[in-house]
């Protein structure tokens, strides 16, 4: 504990005081792990729910400091925490990760056996997850109660290959293809929430409860009209509101397990709030969201983008990023969104993109020195032809000592499947052989 934190009952709390500290895990609560403002005394009676004693900061814990990060609008109580701020920009204080986790940076030159060996590992993960995860959707489908023991089964496993290796989830995720759009969508938002929380610093338990959550928040959808599950881009405003019920239908799901904490509850009740108080159920904003639900939705949103329902054409990387770099303090709160492109980088491994030459390659690993310069499996040359044996070109090194005209840089992304290009072809290595990632998952 700091030195500037007291130790006070909890009942003795007071509107404008800063909470940097519980007398348990933060993870057992759903309470936002970076701390939090007493804003209202709603807020003192759900912490005696949890917490006899908290710790407040006696610096940040003063009204002027709540007055000055209050979400615009609410300053001195003057607005609901339920109604929308929309196009309101919301600045909040630097997030405090408790007990942060430095995980190891793996170097450039062990960074293709490390990955090639975690795919192998990865892609059996992501068929147990895929398997366990349709069996849940059949199960509520069918109105009968879910067994969630094989998802968490699954759940560690993926905790511990994005500690070790962040990118291979990621290659898997990005050149896979599965007609059931919404597991997919499952796994891969769970398998982007892992990569921010470890480049954030989340301890492993905490990491498992973001997966979770994640992966479990779509159940809902298994309760929807088709119609509205096919159309989600196009809904009139009633079939909207109708949509929106599968947060709730999520959240009811999972409290009839009985056997899901109540933290990886409180992350899907909120995944679908915005930052600006545009979002749902409740539209709260800012630091009223809880911190996990906060990177659930961001992820959410960049994998919709991505790699959206059949019949809406995909973002390449590159916008997609931009558009949520548009959206700081807006929909989403800068210091995440600032975050999750350095942790997955403008170009995610498994990407393809387009370079300065007109040659077009896939996006293999980062260099963590120069995001923009990674390595790249070129497989097509300037006039759009595939190449016999995809070239292996490791920007970084090849753009030392080169001059800005001279460099090699990717001029921009390109969507998936751009040039009927399928990077299942390809080795994590970037060689081409009648061996895929599929026979090294196998």
């Amino acid at each position: 504990m700091q030195g500037n934190q007291q130790k006070i009952p909890v009942n003795q709390l007071q509107i404008g005081m800063y909470v940097a500290n519980l007398d348990r895990p933060w993870c057992e609560t759903p309470f936002p792990i970076q701390g939090f403002y007493i804003k209202q005394h709603s807020d003192v009676e759900q912490l005696e729910s949890y917490c006899k004693h908290v710790y407040i900061d006696a610096v940040s814990g003063k009204r002027e400091a709540y007055d000055k990060h209050a979400p615009m609008g609410r300053r001195g109580g003057s607005r609901s925490g339920t109604e929308p701020a929309t196009g309101n920009v919301l600045k909040l204080p630097p997030l405090k990760i408790r007990n942060k986790v430095e995980y190891p940076q793996i170097a450039s030159e062990k960074a293709v056996a490390s990955l090639k060996k975690e795919v192998s590992k990865a892609g059996k993960l992501q068929k147990n997850v895929n398997v366990a995860l349709t069996n849940i959707f059949e199960t509520v489908s069918s109105g009968e109660s879910p067994d969630y023991k094989a998802v968490n089964k699954a759940i560690d496993g993926m905790v511990d290959s994005v500690i070790r290796n962040p990118d291979a989830l990621v290659w898997l995720t990005r050149v896979s293809t599965h007609d059931q759009f919404s597991y997919q969508h499952a796994i891969s938002t769970s398998i982007w929430s892992l990569v921010l929380g470890r480049y954030l610093g989340l301890e492993k338990e905490v990491l498992k409860q973001l997966s979770t959550a994640v992966l479990l928040s779509q159940v809902g959808k298994a309760k929807l009209p088709k119609h509205i599950l096919e159309n989600q881009h196009s809904l009139n405003a009633e079939d909207f509101e109708s949509y929106k019920q599968y947060v709730q239908f999520s959240v009811e799901i999972l409290e009839s397990a009985g056997n899901v904490s109540r933290s990886v509850i409180d992350v899907v009740r909120s995944h679908r709030e915005r930052h600006n108080g545009t979002g749902f159920p409740k539209g709260i904003t800012g630091d009223r969201i809880p911190l996990l639900a906060k990177i659930a939705g961001l992820v959410d949103a960049y994998q919709e983008m991505i790699e959206p329902r059949p019949g809406v054409t995909p973002m390449p990387a590159a916008v997609a990023v931009s558009k949520l770099y548009d959206s700081r303090n807006i929909e989403f709160q800068e210091e995440l969104v600032e975050s999750f492109i350095k942790a997955v980088g403008v170009y995610p491994t498994g990407t393809l993109v387009e370079l300065n030459n007109s040659q077009v390659g896939i996006v293999l690993n980062h260099n963590s020195k120069r995001r923009l310069w990674p390595r790249v499996a070129v497989v097509l040359n300037e006039d759009k032809q595939p190449l016999k044996q995809a070239k292996v070109i490791d920007l970084l090194a090849y753009n030392e000592g080169r001059s800005a005209s001279d460099s090699l840089n990717i001029s921009g992304s390109l969507p998936a499947g751009s040039f009927d290009i399928d990077p299942s072809n390809y080795l994590i290595t970037g060689a081409t052989s009648r061996w895929s990632w599929r026979h090294l998952s196998g």
